[in-house]
């Protein structure tokens, strides 16, 4: 018993689940920025261009926003 203070795209499954009950339901985390640097997109090379793919849909497919801003039950 106690209490845990985690992003709640970490604590999703377990919330969903009842595993874990959320309390302090007003206070939340500071967003999360997530940024992808390369040199310049003038000649980007077909790996970057694919890894930049990959990285947005793998985060489409997570739901991560919906998760990270606590949105419970949302389809």
């Amino acid at each position: 018993m106690g209490i845990i203070v985690q992003p709640t795209h970490i604590l999703y499954d377990d919330i969903v689940s009842g595993r874990l009950v959320p309390i302090l339901n007003e206070w939340t985390l500071p967003n999360l920025t997530i940024n992808l640097a390369y040199p310049s997109r003038k000649h980007l090379s077909a790996k970057v261009r694919s890894f930049i793919d990959f990285v947005i849909e793998s985060f489409a497919k997570m739901d991560t926003e919906k998760k990270w801003m606590g949105r419970f039950g949302e389809h």
